[in-house]
């Protein structure tokens, strides 16, 4: 599946109602978020991540942290009162653009747009912690699991990847599975969504059990999962990642 998509479909509510786009409650559409109390919900999550990492016993360097999928900085804001540095990259300039506008933080917050399913533009074991939530829920497959793999590989030894991504059932290799997948999940839902005149986002998920073989496989130990948002349990997780430290 194409990241293209995606990025028009960011570009598009990035430009017209950015902070809707990221927080979607309806009482908020037409650019009628207050832009304190905006940035507000994600103090209270991070600080909710940090209580979680306290609990699983998980130090985490104050150095420099991503915020992947940044949108307009809600969250990159927030981890800029944690941490020395903090790079936001999102798909949609549309958001870049809007997120270097609201940042309060000077040259210590920095965003970038990033259009390919790789983070090569970040460079190789620079962060000390990475964030990312509700944003990889709306890649597709294949680049929503190889940005887990880049985050793995971008980490610094000892460094913590927090990340939350809806659980689902395994897709087999077989045409058949993989065509229906794609169809409801980038064409029906969107079609759907766009009948309500809601935002054509499309949702997906990544199996539990691949997350744990990821992790695993990019020299890295799955600490906790934890259950994330309104679903049923097992529906959706936080995941808390540490990369190996080499002896």
């Amino acid at each position: 599946m194409s990241l293209d998509q995606s990025r028009r479909t960011f570009e598009k509510w990035g430009s017209e109602d950015p902070l809707y786009a990221v927080l979607t409650c309806d009482s908020m559409r037409g650019n009628r978020w207050d832009v304190a109390e905006f940035f507000a919900t994600g103090e209270r999550e991070i600080a909710e991540v940090f209580d979680q990492l306290r609990e699983f016993r998980i130090d985490v360097t104050p150095g420099n942290a991503l915020d992947f999928g940044c949108g307009v900085g809600r969250l990159s804001q927030a981890l800029a009162a944690r941490f020395e540095r903090v790079t936001g990259v999102d798909i949609a300039e549309s958001m870049v653009a809007k997120a270097r506008e609201l940042n309060q933080h000077g040259d210590r917050v920095d965003y970038v747009t990033n259009t390919v399913d790789n983070l090569r533009l970040l460079g190789d074991r620079r962060f000390d912690f990475i964030y990312s939530s509700i944003a990889l829920q709306h890649v597709p497959p294949p680049a929503n699991l190889r940005y887990v793999e880049e985050f793995l590989r971008i980490l610094r030894p000892g460094g913590v990847a927090v990340f939350q991504v809806p659980n689902g059932r395994v897709i087999g290799d077989g045409a058949v599975s993989q065509f229906l997948y794609r169809l409801r999940r980038q064409y029906l839902r969107r079609a759907w969504k766009l009948i309500r005149g809601k935002q054509p986002y499309e949702m997906h998920y990544i199996p539990r059990v691949v997350i744990e073989q990821t992790i695993a496989k990019g020299g890295a130990t799955l600490v906790g999962a934890t259950p994330f948002g309104n679903r049923k349990t097992g529906d959706n997780y936080r995941y808390f990642a540490v990369r190996a430290t080499p002896r």
